[in-house]
Parts: structure tokens; sequence; C-alpha cells
């Protein structure tokens, strides 16, 4: 659905679903603007968009960090309990974000159904990441994870979508496979190592967050990104509900202060800050520039995991990093 507004100075905005755009450890997908005139934009919000393009920086920055402060409380208490608390915080922290926006909130009963679809895809994903990050390590399953995102949104975009494949999104796909098996290293690893390593959660992480972003864009025609975001939070925090009751809901309250700090982040300066300001910058500076900022997310979780966690980068989780960015520059890069 496109719809267009106009500004105060008389500038169209085009609003539209970006497939390409796909988030970092708990952020789906959603809505981007047209690029806003420099002029247009330094004169509405009296600062230049270089200070977006920090936010940016920054919000990946963010996304990177949250692995890390995820593999810290991962082994604290049971997944259920981790991933309603995390749920949970995120949701109530949209709330705010969500009283400052100008525009008024739209509703449908379509939305809210790809909402829900969107909140069990969600549940999954987390499941799965806290899983993964029992086993395997933060760096890896950042590379691994963010790196296979938005590969595996293309082909669910074009077996669900029917969007038309170009020769160069196969081949971007193709690059894709070869860098994660380069990072999972397949060739000295048997089938039970491989589970046991967590990086094959680490691939079905990947899937389940494009399953997110595909029911994110269906919403998206009535439902804004943030609107979206706190809904499915909230959702998944009810699906985690029971379970996290039969394993100690309430242990999170005897934990340190440690263990909050890092919960704070994974779920509010992550889940919520860094979302919206990525929402946020993403309309004012197009959808392919807000998109190549995706490269950054793996590097800083190999980066800060190396810094906090001590974790040294296996030359073949660079080497497949690598591969697999180039594999995502491929599919995004405009056309000639």
């Amino acid at each position: 659905m496109q719809r267009r507004s106009r500004s105060r100075h008389g500038t169209g905005l085009r609003h539209e679903c970006d497939p390409r755009i796909s988030a970092g450890a708990g952020s789906p997908s959603g809505q981007v603007l047209s690029v806003m005139p420099d002029t247009v934009f330094r004169a509405k919000h009296g600062f230049s968009p270089f200070v977006f393009l920090l936010l940016m920086v920054g919000s990946m920055i963010i996304w990177g960090g949250s692995w890390v402060s995820a593999k810290l409380i991962a082994d604290r208490l049971p997944p259920a309990v981790l991933c309603f608390w995390r749920f949970l915080l995120s949701s109530v922290a949209f709330l705010p974000f969500l009283g400052m926006q100008r525009r008024p909130v739209m509703w449908s009963l379509g939305g809210v159904v790809f909402c829900a679809g969107g909140a069990l895809a969600l549940s999954g994903y987390m499941m799965l990441f806290f899983r993964g990050l029992e086993h395997g390590y933060a760096g890896a399953g950042g590379v691994l994870t963010t790196s296979l995102m938005p590969l595996m949104t293309l082909l669910l975009s074009i077996v669900l979508l029917g969007r038309k494949a170009r020769r160069r999104d196969w081949t971007g796909i193709l690059i894709g496979i070869a860098g994660a098996s380069v990072i999972m290293r397949v060739w000295s690893l048997d089938g039970d190592v491989l589970v046991r390593s967590g990086n094959l959660l680490f691939v079905v992480c990947s899937f389940v967050w494009a399953l997110v972003t595909i029911f994110g864009q269906k919403a998206s025609t009535t439902l804004s990104p943030m609107v979206f975001s706190c809904l499915a939070y909230g959702l998944a925090a009810l699906c985690f509900l029971p379970f996290a009751s039969m394993h100690g809901i309430g242990e999170v309250f005897q934990q340190d202060i440690a263990f909050w700090g890092n919960l704070f982040f994974l779920s509010v300066i992550s889940g919520s800050g860094a979302t919206t300001v990525y929402f946020f910058a993403a309309e004012r500076i197009g959808s392919y520039r807000s998109s190549s900022f995706a490269f950054l997310v793996p590097s800083s979780a190999l980066l800060l995991s190396w810094l906090f966690l001590g974790e040294i980068p296996h030359p073949a989780t660079l080497i497949g990093g690598a591969i697999s960015v180039s594999a995502v520059y491929l599919i995004n890069r405009p056309a000639a």
C-alpha cells in the first residue's frame, strides 16, 4: 500500500515496504520512506543528516552488542523465562515512542493477524537465539545469523510473495551459502558437533527471523513499524508466560545488577531504542542507504565479543563473514 502525505515544506513522502531491510537480534523489518532532501531535513529538524548517520552507526553497534549481553545471561535462567522478560520489557518500552508519534495509529483485523504470526515466529527466533548462545559463540552467532537474514528474507520473498528473482539474486544466495559454510567450517564437523556448536541453531534463527520480516511486511499496510513491534513483542511475551511460570518466572528478581543491566540493554536499549532510531532514521535517509548499515552488525558483534567475552575470532569466521557480506551487497546494490 502506498500513501502520500505532505510536509509543511511541501515535500511528498512516499511510504513503501522494502523487504531488503532486516534488522538485528531483536528488530523486525518495517516501512521506509524515500529520501528527504537535505535542505528540507535541516530546516525541519534543525541539524544535518550527518547526525542521523551517526545514530544509524550507533544502532548497528548496539545490535551487535545485544549478542554479547544475551550470551552473558543465557545460562542464568531458563530460556522461557529470559524470553518472557525480554519481550515484556521491549513491548512496554515502545509505549513512550508510540505516544510521541504524530501520526494516528491505524488498526485492522488483517494487520493484527499478521502481527500474531510475527509474534509466533519471533518467539521461535528468541528461543533458538538463547539455545544457540548456550552452546555457541556470540561473535560467530552474530556473524552467521545477521549475514544470512537478508538472504533468507530474499528466498522467502521469492517463494511466498512472488518476488521475481534476478540472476544476481541467485548468485548472491549461492555466495551467502558458501560464506555460511565457511563460518561453520562444515568440512571439519560431523552432524552431532554441528548441532552442539550452536551454529545450526543460528542458521535456523536467520530463517525464522525472515518469517518475522515477511509478517512485518504484510502487516505494514495498516500498522506502523513501531506498532507492529510493540504488539508482536507483547504477544510473544504472552506466548512465553505459561512456560515461564512453570520454570520460575520470579527468579529474575533474585539476579544481580549485572544481569539486570544486560537484560535492560538487550530489551530496551537494543530491542526498543536502537530499533526506533533505525526506523526514524531510515525514513529520512532512504531504504538503500539505511539497509547498507546492516553490514556493521556482524563486525560489531565480533569486536564486542572479543572485548567483553574474550572470544578470539577464528579466521574462518572472518573470511566467511566477508563472503556473506559481499553476497548481501550484491543483492541490495542498486541496478547500474
